[in-house]
């Protein structure tokens, strides 16, 4: 959710207009992510439950698209960490610090309000902000990842431009043997009655497995080492190949696991947001070029210098309103648009009130 560093293409070169199309379409998905409508699959069958089940695995493309945007914009840089500390770490820190503090305050009102207990303690609190498990703070966590992202930022951005093809194939490699290939194959064995593969404690490859180091690695080496416009009709094929068997590895995952199947959910997302980030920056660079000027992409940029801020909001308006907006909407429309419909909401609303807070000192550079 960087906005820092995303000067480039388009808008008379201020902004990679791509990745503002990027980031509002991963903030949708983020908020879709925490309703009804992503579970829908559990409790359908047959053809509807299929469907359901490819739009819950798309959905998780959220927080890799995310990631994979501000590795495109921050590991093109060089900085060292002291400039980190006080340019992007000291800001993350203090929007935990703040907005969980509100979601707190919010929940410990709502509480006296219903008559309901509630302790508040400052030791409670600042134990909780420091182990990420307050009260209904849970949808925050991505703050913290996004924090550890940033602590090893100038390291990242020595390794993101030493990176040869080799180095990325090989980083895909590893994180589908590692998150695909193994998950499926101990499914395999549990469904057969045999032993699951369980890899030793000690051993990681956090470049390929852990989330805020790999995405950002993939999403500068897509966006700066790759030249989109020179991508055959043979590589697209190959990629849509893939995203079908994905989807279809997915399903039959899922399927397999029977019960809630969220397991799996992931099991190719990387697959997904890779090609999701390629076929975003294909359409606005290349086959629809009139995006990257003019109304539209002057709109995009906006809408996407709003989406940290909507994102942070989401949950207030959520603890406050959707109960009732649910309540409202049953028996008039299927779930699964009452659950698009707060998206819609949510992005407007809270998109004026980050406008707004944007506005007021200090808020405007913290937003």
């Amino acid at each position: 959710m960087e906005h820092g560093g995303s000067r480039q293409t388009g808008l008379g070169g201020m902004k990679k207009v791509y990745c503002e199309w990027l980031r509002c379409i991963a903030c949708f998905l983020v908020i879709f992510n925490h309703l009804k409508g992503y579970r829908l699959f559990m409790d359908a069958s047959g053809i509807k439950q299929i469907c359901y089940i490819i739009l819950s695995v798309l959905t998780k493309i959220n927080v890799p698209v995310f990631f994979m945007v501000s590795g495109a914009l921050l590991l093109e840089k060089q900085e060292d960490f002291r400039t980190v500390c006080k340019k992007r770490i000291s800001r993350i820190g203090f929007v935990i610090l703040l907005f969980e503090a509100g979601i707190y305050t919010e929940c410990m009102l709502y509480a006296r309000a219903l008559g309901k207990p509630f302790v508040f303690t400052m030791k409670r609190f600042f134990y909780g902000i420091l182990a990420g498990n307050l009260e209904e703070t849970g949808a925050y966590w991505y703050l913290y990842a996004y924090l550890g992202f940033l602590f090893m930022l100038p390291f990242l951005q020595k390794i993101a431009k030493q990176m040869s093809r080799q180095d990325f194939y090989m980083l895909f490699a590893l994180h589908f043997v590692l998150l695909s290939l193994l998950p499926m194959l101990n499914l395999y064995l549990w469904i057969t009655g045999g032993e699951g593969i369980a890899l030793a404690e000690w051993f990681s490859v956090p470049l390929a497995s852990y989330s805020p180091f790999f995405y950002p690695l993939v999403g500068y080496y897509l966006d700066h080492r790759i030249d989109i416009q020179l991508l055959s009709r043979k590589k697209w094929t190959e990629l849509t190949a893939a995203v079908f068997m994905g989807l279809l590895l997915s399903c039959l995952c899922i399927l397999g696991e029977g019960v809630t199947g969220e397991n799996y959910l992931t099991l190719f997302d990387y697959l997904f947001a890779a090609t999701a980030f390629l076929f975003i920056k294909y359409m606005v660079t290349v086959r629809v070029p009139a995006l990257l000027d003019g109304r539209c992409a002057r709109a995009v940029c906006f809408a996407g210098s709003l989406t940290f801020g909507i994102y942070l909001l989401d949950h207030y308006f959520k603890l406050i309103w959707y109960q009732p907006y649910e309540t409202f909407m049953n028996n008039r429309i299927p779930s699964l648009f009452i659950s698009f419909g707060w998206c819609v909401v949510s992005m407007v609303l809270g998109g004026m009130v980050t406008w707004i807070l944007k506005k007021m000192p200090g808020l405007g550079k913290l937003l």
